[in-house]
């Protein structure tokens, strides 16, 4: 997929103005956004498999999200682009271009590549609006914070792209390091952080630290992945608390909700990936859960839709 200057430009410009509209208008006719995913193909020879790696067990190929998704009444879908196929984004390309209206991408940059920043604003070039980083990709003992990540962290700014941090609380100091040389570019940890709470309900000294970090205005948290991050069956209830907390000190407007498909079919059912929301105890409002399940990815990745 291709995308010219004009429409990456417009994706931009409606991603500012949301970012800067009041409440009211925000929760006005919101989508809804499933913030965290990933398809992958099972035809390895028209999309290769990353080296070393098999044919993944879990159905994860796009048609069948979709079937799943309009059973579950989501709208549209952000896909990061699958470890599966590497640094190959064909078959990601390939979706969104086939489905424009429905999926936004995230890719994923090489950061051992010999220009790992030129293969940034090359896949921008194709229409992807937010890059992963991943540490497990950096060479050893390479840190995010060092000079690749932030070369990628700042030119992420630059094209006003968010970065998708998959982290473990050990990888926090490099968030806090980048987020504060670069207070501009937009950045999301994903999955709770990598926190696990505890079995006795006792404080989570992680935990605790990613709610420090709510200082950093412009560090967003996906809320996914509830069925490896709790100690507990569906609804997963240990992890209401943790919901609020980060409400409270993050706010709405910077919380996404993600199934974590494919993997959450199996786990509980994509449907019941969004149910355990229905099940927060208390409630999350109405105008918080529009900026939660829809507003806060269309505000950090433009409009789905047009």
């Amino acid at each position: 997929m291709v995308w010219d200057r004009v429409s990456f430009d417009d994706w931009r410009l409606t991603a500012r103005i949301l970012k800067f509209e009041g409440d009211e208008a925000r929760t006005n006719d919101m989508k809804k956004i499933d913030s965290h995913l990933h398809v992958w193909a099972h035809d390895s020879e028209t999309y290769p498999y990353r080296p070393g790696t098999s044919e993944p067990k879990n159905r994860g190929d796009a048609e069948f999200l979709l079937e799943l998704m309009d059973n579950a009444d989501v709208d549209g879908a952000l896909i990061v682009q699958p470890i599966v196929h590497g640094f190959d984004h064909t078959y990601v390309d390939d979706t969104i271009a086939q489905w424009p209206d429905r999926f936004v991408g995230m890719c994923l940059v090489d950061p051992q590549a010999l220009d790992p920043v030129g293969m940034l604003d090359e896949l921008v070039g194709r229409g992807y609006r937010g890059v992963r980083f991943n540490p497990a990709l950096w060479r050893e003992g390479e840190l995010m914070n060092g000079d690749v990540g932030q070369a990628l962290y700042k030119r992420a700014g630059e094209l006003e792209i968010p970065v998708g941090f998959l982290v473990s609380p050990t990888n926090y100091q490099e968030i806090e390091t980048l987020a504060s040389v670069y207070p501009n570019t937009d950045a999301i940890v994903d999955h709770f952080g990598h926190c696990v709470p505890s079995r006795d309900g006792s404080e989570v000294a992680d935990f605790e630290r990613l709610i420090a970090m709510s200082r950093y205005p412009n560090l967003n948290v996906k809320l996914s992945e509830f069925p490896r991050a709790s100690n507990e069956e569906f609804p997963y209830i240990d992890l209401f608390n943790w919901v609020h907390r980060l409400i409270e000190e993050y706010s709405a407007d910077r919380l996404m909700w993600g199934t974590d498909f494919p993997f959450i079919v199996d786990q509980v059912g994509y449907t019941e990936g969004w149910e355990i929301a229905d099940r927060i105890e208390p409630a999350i409002g109405p105008g918080l859960s529009d900026r939660i399940f829809g507003g806060t990815c269309e505000r950090l990745f433009g409009t789905w839709g047009d």
